[in-house]
């Protein structure tokens, strides 16, 4: 336990100065994410500086950017003019955008039969959750779900879910229902209720984030089929991760 007396002002000061580094000022991330993390490390630090370069780290890790985006402005242009061109070409539009982000491009070869076997063992879902959903959404031409369908999503970065809702309009997924937001699910975990939850590669990093606390959160989730995907390996391919993700998960439904 550190000595170190939590300051709510030398917290949120410490917190405003990550949030304005220049990797993350555009990103709009929820500051609570921040203060979070500050909170739990300065708890266990020697001193603060130890402690806000843990969270840097941290924060480092949760926002991955090393996953890959877009140039969101541009994106949004490509958008508005495959909205004008018909389905086709928002498909295409969609297959780029799955692209420019390293988990949702190993998905592309596969795509309509990795949604086709979920929900043959699902059933049709008429309402989803994709928590922590970064590029997945734009998958949704390739799930064959009626525009009807009530599509939750959730993402830290603000420029990401904005282009997610402009797409969600693009495609005929309107209202308040379908709306994307930003948020910091293991802070604030949705409280929709639906017949499916995606969590797609993200519970080690939640784990990495703040160790054991994937079973809450699973608890936690109020949903029918709660579909979680991990990494079977590293992203250079060196290290084989299969079996402690196994154990992840095992002792999160235990």
């Amino acid at each position: 336990m550190s000595g170190i007396v939590i300051d709510p002002d030398v917290v949120n000061e410490i917190a405003g100065r990550i949030l304005q580094n220049r990797k993350y000022r555009d990103l709009e991330l929820p500051a609570e994410t921040v203060t979070d993390l500050l909170r739990r490390e300065i708890r266990k630090a020697k001193d603060l500086k130890t402690a806000e370069k843990t969270v840097r780290e941290k924060l480092h890790q949760i926002i991955a950017p090393y996953l890959g985006d877009p140039d969101y402005a541009e994106a949004k242009k490509t958008l508005a003019d495959a909205r004008q061109n018909g389905e086709a070409s928002l498909r295409s539009w969609c297959l780029n955008m799955l692209r420019s982000h390293t988990s949702s491009k190993e998905r592309i070869p596969v795509l309509e039969d990795f949604y086709a076997q979920i929900f043959e063992r699902t059933g049709t879902p008429q309402s989803i959750q994709d928590l922590a959903c970064a590029m997945n959404p734009f998958s949704f031409p390739w799930m064959k779900l009626p525009d009807s369908t009530r599509y939750f999503a959730y993402d830290l970065h603000s420029p990401r879910i904005a282009l997610i809702n402009a797409f969600f309009e693009a495609w005929g997924l309107q209202g308040l229902q379908q709306l994307a937001s930003v948020r910091d699910i293991l802070l604030a975990v949705p409280q929709e209720q639906t017949d499916v939850a995606f969590f797609f590669k993200e519970a080690h990093r939640f784990e990495a984030r703040q160790k054991g606390c994937c079973r809450d959160f699973f608890r936690q989730i109020h949903t029918r089929w709660l579909i979680v995907t991990l990494p079977a390996e590293n992203l250079t391919g060196q290290h084989q991760m299969r079996e402690r993700q196994r154990r992840l998960i095992g002792e999160a439904v235990a």
